[in-house]
């Protein structure tokens, strides 16, 4: 299953082998940076013992950045498309993750009940194409990009979570407005993580930081520009890729 239309390719200086499909959704720096957020927080934070859930886990990118960086904690990949889930179980096999990663199939918009008030973590890369936008020819592209309801995807990641747990996200910068909305009636204590292209470009993306509950003033941070003024990849942007954790924190 796993040759003519997929590749398997490195991340994380090779540490983590990962296998994906030829044509359609790929990872990007989207998920390698959400999960490194998400471990800079885990090693400021230092607990001993964490449950964290992947909201549309696709072949488990985020999942084994998470996994990799981190010996104590259990994760559950929720994923609705079978062939991503046939991936990600590969993946989870190939990089020897099974006893930290429980892969489930799952949807959003209709989740289990023994799910809800469960995890400390939510960690998602939502779809934020919307029904209108021009679709792709690969029908996996679209399923991986395009959402049926925004409100509900993230509304539903809430009800994931224990009281004072997190939810990060990675989205575009104008969904913003649009996210915080869905997110202030439950959750708090917001931080906003903006990604510049370069020194030129205003903020594509963001990582979102809530908390279940939270009360604490929004902070918007630093953040980070990829490409430096000669176009070139920054040292800071290299160095979250490589290790899979950001030490800001």
């Amino acid at each position: 299953m796993f040759a003519k239309n997929f590749t398997i390719d490195k991340i994380l200086r090779g540490k983590i082998s990962i296998i994906q499909l030829k044509k359609g959704f790929r990872y990007g720096f989207d998920a390698v940076f959400l999960a490194a957020f998400v471990n800079g927080y885990l090693k400021k934070i230092k607990k001993k013992k964490i449950s964290l859930v992947d909201v549309g886990s696709g072949v488990g990118t985020i999942s084994l950045i998470i996994a990799y960086q981190n010996d104590q904690i259990d994760i559950t990949a929720i994923e609705n498309n079978d062939t991503y889930l046939a991936v990600a179980n590969e993946n989870i096999l190939r990089n020897n993750f099974q006893n930290k990663i429980n892969l489930m199939q799952g949807d959003i918009f209709n989740i289990d009940n023994d799910l809800i008030n469960r995890f400390d973590i939510v960690v998602t890369n939502p779809p934020f194409y919307d029904q209108q936008q021009k679709k792709s020819e690969n029908d996996l592209d679209n399923y991986a990009k395009r959402i049926i309801n925004y409100e509900s995807w993230i509304e539903n990641s809430v009800k994931l979570l224990k009281d004072k747990g997190i939810i990060f996200l990675i989205i575009p910068t104008q969904l913003l407005e649009k996210s915080l909305k869905f997110l202030g009636t439950k959750t708090g204590s917001f931080k906003i993580f903006p990604i510049w292209p370069n020194h030129k470009k205003s903020s594509k993306r963001l990582i979102l930081f809530a908390k279940k509950g939270g009360v604490s003033p929004t902070e918007l941070m630093s953040g980070m520009r990829l490409f430096n003024n000669q176009g070139k990849v920054t040292k800071k942007a290299t160095t979250y890729s490589n290790n899979g954790i950001f030490n800001f924190l």
